[in-house]
């Protein structure tokens, strides 16, 4: 274990824990840090890449922080706290899901440009 991947599983635990706190209270905590646990557990489980794995995690927590807001706003004051669970697991898949697409296909045509240029300069 690398001392990036002690990193990642720290951070990937504190934002968890920090956009549960924000979202939801202590329960909202104690759901962020499993959520962070998990998260991290299929990082490291899945040999996915930092550069992958650190923007689709920040575009989740995003994303549902936006969802929670959005859902706010369209309800009234202590109303509908089930429109903004939904509204944050709706965002958070949603953005997970497109920033990882873009994320994965970004890595992927990187790592296929540095192939041609060194194959181009292995022939030349």
């Amino acid at each position: 274990m690398r001392v990036s991947d002690i990193a990642f599983a720290a951070a990937v635990l504190l934002v968890g824990a920090w956009a549960g706190q924000s979202l939801g209270g202590l329960l909202g905590l104690i759901i962020g840090l499993l959520v962070g646990a998990v998260t991290g557990f299929v990082v490291f489980s899945s040999g996915m890449r930092m550069v992958v794995a650190v923007p689709v995690v920040s575009g989740a927590v995003v994303g549902g922080i936006l969802g929670r807001s959005i859902a706010r706003v369209l309800c009234f004051p202590n109303d509908c706290a089930s429109a903004e669970i939904v509204a944050v697991l709706l965002a958070g898949i949603g953005t997970f899901v497109g920033v990882g697409l873009v994320a994965a296909l970004v890595t992927r045509s990187f790592d296929e440009f540095r192939e041609s240029q060194n194959r181009t300069s292995d022939q030349g």
